[in-house]
């Protein structure tokens, strides 16, 4: 193991000395050697660093502020600064790093952690990396999401720790303080170390630097109650202790360095301080409360903010505040026993340091994160708390052979081939778009919750609540996965509801995994495809496509490209109500799949065109004599081959097709649809579509934001409609069979209707997303299908 460190006061030392301890504990065998970073930074380097640190702490404190301030709230400013930070550092230290060549790594210091992921991110360094935070609060040079494991001091900073880097892996530790540091006998220390056991002792440390005004400090505790007895600690600053000796009073003891930090930490009933570090760390693990006067500017009025949220300290700022805080726990031991309590409960309840170790020695790593695709930021950038974007899925699931129901276990193993399982989405900002990172901690279990049927419901009304309130509370970036199981309809069935958000992945990739794991495939879903340069590109189409067919292929795109350009708006459809909210409505129909193959044939069409002919007679129903001609409708297109089949993300690309909505026979509807169809798809709009979404992602996020909720509104479209593919034959769950499947798809801004349809086994299912206002339009959708379906068959006999 290799502790990476830095002798800049004493904090990251100490720090480094208890994880060497705790390493030695762990594995008595292990080699353990240190590395200073300042050290290696370049000549005179450290020193210098070191000075700049004082004076900024003692003289220029609103400098330091200024700049604290800075890396939290300007973005750009914070990742320029990261990035050259970790280039100079990772440089400095590849060279000694590689020389020990490590297992494990462990940084105590900001600059070190910074280089060793730069190291990281260019696969310089397979060691895997952990990186402690001594003090309360995290910032944003402290933390990376190349380190496999980022340790902090409470709960309370995990969620600052996050905003620093969102795709860290973020967990509490136990103060990495020596062993000494814990819950003693008050008595015994004071007799140890000449202390009267009946004095309020209050230990004042400010660090080994000796930071802030401690004359001052210790002369408002002396005044404070006769029972007060200040023992100064002084650290490395001999001239403070010569300062605080000359005030002559007999209840104050001064001391310089010392090597009885733990035991005088024990005897103390309080410990006042100004930063929060290493000294705070080693209070709490006494069990001992924590008074911070003064914090110094910028990490220690940080630390005092988080250590007063926990319940671990109380702060004062201005003169006679730590004189009243003192009278106060003098007059109230409850209140200093409670506190002293709350420090011992987190010290318990935080994870050892050993078992720290073990984790990050033995466990997965933190894995990187991925990119978001154009495709997908899409439908990151479009989505609104009004018109949240998310697909899923239905199953219907019979009881099994022994009359027994589906259950919560059998749902957690189909889950566990969800495409976006683990996955959370990082935020991007200024130059770079959002990540995908995967969370090996998440599990199918932390998605799938439970729902009973309220008994003697019908089966259809009490399984399209359950859909209305499950679906109509959207997934968010952080958990973009969520399921529910529905027990207690009647017959015994059951139903898996599942949500993902769309720039998690399309249906197809849903229902393709699902069916998969269902049929026992390796739930195995390939990452993105990494990033290739504009060279590489033009070269696998030089090699791998004959001239012709890469000529044919760019005409065609063109040609797509221009339909979608002269397309102009869509035609306008007359919808009585907006959406005016997330709540949403879903209306159900399935048809005979056999039936609806055998009257394709006979028409001579494509089943999806059959389909899409029969939603275009439900459109020009409901719709009446308000209907236009032709109701413009955007069909995702699935443009998957054998290499991207099973990966994350959507893959599709779109026809805008106008359908015909106005009054015509129905068989005569078909045909024009077809029509209609074949003359989007034969000019290569799907990859027209997918191509100009491409484009588009090269933008900054900020322009692509803009730009995408410009194209993907109902300005363009009115209806969005998805045939896909599902199950040819009956699958089944551990012996549940999944009768029904219906997809579910979202609605855009603007388009207040959305209709899925699938295949699967011997029906072609019907799913209808309306807004809330809309249920009986979207009833009526539905059932319109159904009817026009009923209609053609009788045309036929």
């Amino acid at each position: 193991m290799l502790i990476v460190s830095a002798n800049i006061g004493e904090g990251h030392n100490a720090t480094g000395r208890a994880l060497e301890g705790a390493v030695r504990e762990r594995w008595p065998g292990a080699t353990v050697q240190w590395l200073d970073t300042l050290d290696v930074l370049g000549p005179g380097v450290g020193p210098l660093l070191r000075r700049t640190y004082v004076a900024n702490v003692e003289s220029t404190p609103w400098l330091y502020e200024f700049f604290y301030t800075a890396i939290w709230r300007v973005a750009w400013f914070a990742a320029v600064t990261r990035r050259l930070v970790g280039a100079w550092s990772g440089r400095r230290l590849a060279r000694p790093v590689a020389r020990f060549g490590p297992d494990v790594v462990l940084s105590t210091y900001p600059m070190a952690t910074a280089g060793l992921a730069w190291l990281r991110r260019r696969g310089r360094l397979d060691a895997r990396i952990g990186a402690w935070v001594p003090d309360f609060a995290p910032h944003p040079f402290w933390v990376y999401g190349s380190a496999d494991l980022t340790l902090v001091m409470h709960d309370v900073a995990v969620g600052p720790a996050r905003r620093c880097s969102p795709s860290a892996a973020v967990a509490v530790s136990a103060p990495p303080v020596r062993a000494g540091f814990r819950p003693g006998d008050r008595a015994g220390a004071r007799q140890q170390l000449g202390l009267p056991p009946e004095a309020f002792v209050v230990l004042v440390s400010c660090g080994s630097l000796g930071f802030g005004d401690l004359r001052k400090t210790v002369l408002e505790l002396l005044g404070a109650h006769p029972d007060v007895l200040p023992v100064a600690v002084c650290g490395r600053n001999e001239a403070l202790a010569r300062k605080l000796r000359r005030i002559g009073d007999p209840r104050l003891r001064v001391l310089g360095w010392t090597e009885e930090m733990a035991r005088y930490t024990i005897a103390a009933d309080v410990v006042v301080m100004n930063a929060g570090g290493a000294t705070g760390l080693e209070a709490l693990a006494c069990g001992r409360p924590v008074l911070m006067h003064r914090p110094i500017a910028a990490h220690g009025r940080a630390n005092a903010r988080l250590m007063a949220e926990a319940g671990l300290a109380l702060v004062s700022e201005k003169d006679g505040e730590l004189a009243a805080a003192v009278q106060a726990l003098l007059a109230e031991p409850d209140r200093l026993k409670s506190m002293a309590e709350a420090a011992t409960r987190h010290c318990d309840s935080a994870t050892p340091l050993t078992t720290v170790l073990e984790s990050l020695a033995e466990g997965p790593r933190n894995p990187a994160p991925q990119r978001l695709r154009a495709e997908d930021a899409l439908f990151l950038h479009v989505a609104t708390p009004q018109v949240p974007q998310q697909v899923g899925a239905v199953l219907m699931l019979d009881p099994k052979a022994d009359g027994t129901p589906v259950t919560h276990a059998d749902a957690v193993h189909f889950l566990t081939a969800l495409p976006g399982l683990r996955a959370r989405l990082l935020p991007g900002g200024g130059l770079w778009r959002a990540k995908w990172q995967e969370d090996p901690a998440r599990g199918a279990e932390d998605i799938l919750t439970g729902s009973e049927a309220e008994p003697g419901a019908d089966f259809e009304t009490a399984l399209t609540a359950e859909m209305d309130a499950f679906f109509s509370a959207g997934v968010t970036p952080e958990h973009p996965c969520r399921a529910r199981l529905v027990t207690g309809l009647a017959g015994g069935q059951g139903a898996l509801l599942i949500a993902l958000h769309h720039a998690a992945s399309d249906g197809i990739a849903v229902i393709g995994a699902l069916v998969g794991r269902a049929r026992g495939k390796a739930p195995v879903i390939a990452p993105p495809p990494g990033r290739t340069n504009l060279t590489q590109r033009l070269k696998a189409v030089r090699f791998t496509r004959p001239r012709s067919a890469a000529k044919s292929e760019a005409a065609r795109l063109a040609r797509g490209v221009w339909a979608l350009a002269r397309a102009g708006t869509a035609p306008r459809v007359r919808w009585e109500t907006g959406i005016d909210g997330p709540e949403r409505h879903f209306a159900r129909a399935h048809l005979p799949a056999p039936e609806v193959r055998a009257a394709a044939r006979r028409l001579g069409v494509p089943t999806t065109d059959l389909v899409l002919a029969l939603l275009a007679e439900s459109l020009h129903r409901e719709l009446g004599a308000g209907a236009p001609e032709r109701v413009r409708v955007l069909i995702p297109m699935s443009i998957r081959d054998t290499g991207t089949f099973r990966q994350l993300g959507n893959h599709t690309g779109a026809a805008s097709v106008d359908l015909p909505a106005g009054p015509m026979q129905l068989t005569r509807r078909v045909t024009v649809t077809r029509d209609s169809l074949r003359d989007q798809v034969g000019r290569g709009a799907p990859r027209a579509g997918n191509a100009v979404v491409r484009v588009l992602g090269v933008l900054p996020p900020w322009l692509h934001r803009r730009l995408a909720r410009l194209v993907y509104r109902g300005t363009w479209f009115s209806v969005i409609a998805s045939v896909l593919p599902g199950a040819r034959s009956p699958v089944s769950l551990n012996g549940s069979l999944m009768r029904t499947a219906y997809p579910v798809l979202s609605l855009a801004p603007g388009v207040p209707v959305a209709v899925g349809v699938m295949t699967w086994a011997d029906r072609v299912t019907v799913c209808v997303t309306v807004p809330a206002a809309h249920t009986a339009r979207g009833d009526r959708l539905a059932a319109g299908v159904t009817e026009a379906f009923a209609d053609l068959q009788a045309l036929a006999s």
